[in-house]
């Protein structure tokens, strides 16, 4: 009985080590920009895409994975119909400092009512990526109120916490329970 117990402890702190050492490091925070952005057509009601960024800068302090020390990055923005998007948008954006490049892909879009002449705004889901980290689903914000003008622009991600590590390490933890409570064999019986 005693073998089986070291057994089973040796399993449970193994898959608990090896469960620990896989845990996801998501990716939480926010980050902004502005520039100038060109649509097909001067009046924004009947606009269908965006034919090009430029001078487009991190504009804020970061939050959290998105250090303060991307402010004034250049970013690279790909230019994409929002009348029928063909998403993924791959990338949305992108922008690397030193070794590490921080991006994000736009999943889903959906312009934001009051869209007007001289309003564009729209909103959508995505997934975030900065390399040494996984990639996390996030949201993004985009709004102008000119063709030819300032935009700005907002991206940010969060992710629940992975529960595979613990959750594992509980089952573990009951199979041994079971074990030890397991009525014991005499050897006379």
């Amino acid at each position: 009985m005693k073998k089986i117990l070291k057994v089973c402890s040796f399993i449970v702190a193994f898959v608990g080590i090896i469960a620990f050492n896989a845990m996801a490091t998501p990716i939480v925070g926010d980050i902004s920009f502005s520039g100038t952005v060109v649509t097909d057509n001067a009046d924004l009601m009947l606009a269908k895409e965006f034919v090009s960024f430029s001078d487009v800068t991190v504009s804020g302090a970061g939050y959290g994975a998105y250090p303060v020390t991307l402010k004034g990055h250049a970013v690279t923005f790909t230019p994409f119909s929002f009348a029928a998007p063909n998403l993924p948008i791959s990338p949305l954006w992108t922008l690397t400092e030193g070794n590490v490049t921080y991006g994000f892909n736009a999943t889903g879009l959906t312009i934001s009512a009051g869209r007007s002449s001289n309003l564009l705004s729209m909103y959508g889901s995505g997934i975030a990526y900065i390399t040494g980290y996984d990639d996390t689903p996030g949201n993004w914000f985009f709004s102008t109120n000119r063709s030819g003008s300032t935009a700005s622009f907002s991206a940010s991600a969060g992710a629940n916490a992975v529960p595979e590590p613990a959750t594992i390490f509980l089952f573990g933890l009951g199979l041994l329970g079971i074990g030890a409570l397991r009525p014991k064999k005499f050897n006379g019986e």
